[in-house]
Formats: C-alpha cells, structure tokens, sequence
C-alpha cells in the first residue's frame, strides 16, 4: 500500500543503534515504566482505551513493543519496522481500534517517546557532544515516523482506506 511506503534514506543513523542497544541491554522494562508515567503525566488519550488491560499486560505489551522498535532501530531496519506498524493499523491489528486513535494521541506520542529517549542519555554517556548528535538522530527518526503516521491518519479519517 502506498501510503505506508517510506522514504527508507531518512531513517539511516550512526549514533542511534548503539543508543537502542544500550536501553535493550540496560533499561528496557524501566525505558517502558517511564513512557507509560510520562503518558499518565499529560493524559495521553490513547490511554482510555488500553484501561481495559490490566497494569501487568499494559507493561508486556509495552516491553514487548519496545523490545521491537528498539531492534529495529539497532538493526538499521527501522522504516521497516514502521511500514509494518502502519499496515498494521491500517489493516486494523492494533490492540485499539483504528477510529479510536486520535491526532492529539500522535503528536503526544511522539513528544512522550522523544522524552523517553532523552531521559537516559546521561546514564549512557555523560558526554554532552555526544547527546546532541543523539537527540539530532531521535528527532530525525520521530519527525519522519510522525509524518508517516499523520498522512495515515488523514488517509483513515478521510476514508480512503
């Protein structure tokens, strides 16, 4: 499907993959505890619909999910592994109901995963040369996989898939 075809260029990174092996070797449940207060914090609205987990099966499935996107992101196979996620949505596969995921839920996902990374640069490096060059590669990487999940977004509400 098109829509969900990427531009796999913007996704190539040097500093990011060692990055996401740090967090899966080091801080994955904690990496998913922080995302899932940070949502708590701003009341992410994605968060209605996954009350009917229980806390346990909210941390797996985030651990889980987690887990992937972080070695997609080691593996250099990121845009491939946001393609699957998109046509996943689009194909209706999510634990949520497509119509149930919200503009605000995007923007606000991406602000929480962008503080989720940044949250444990210090415990990787202390070096704060080496944090810009990070932060640089989550931006890239958020902004395109945002963009990406907005015009499938639009697609879906619009009707045209």
């Amino acid at each position: 499907m098109p829509v969900t075809k990427l531009n796999t260029s913007h996704f190539k990174f040097k500093y990011l993959p060692d990055y996401a092996s740090y967090l899966l070797k080091n801080k994955l449940e904690e990496f998913v505890l922080v995302g899932i207060r940070f949502s708590r914090e701003i009341d992410l609205p994605l968060l209605k619909p996954l009350a009917k987990l229980s806390e346990q099966e909210l941390v797996k499935i985030s651990v889980d999910s987690n887990r992937e996107t972080l070695n997609a992101i080691r593996e250099g196979q990121i845009a491939e592994h946001i393609e699957i996620n998109l046509k996943n949505w689009v194909e209706n596969k999510l634990i949520v109901d497509k119509g149930e995921i919200a503009a605000e839920d995007l923007t606000l996902a991406f602000y929480v995963k962008r503080k989720m990374f940044t949250y444990f640069l210090y415990s990787y490096t202390p070096n704060t040369a080496l944090h810009q060059l990070i932060v640089s590669e989550i931006d890239t990487y958020t902004t395109y996989e945002e963009l990406a999940m907005l015009k499938v977004y639009l697609h879906i509400h619009n009707g045209h898939l």
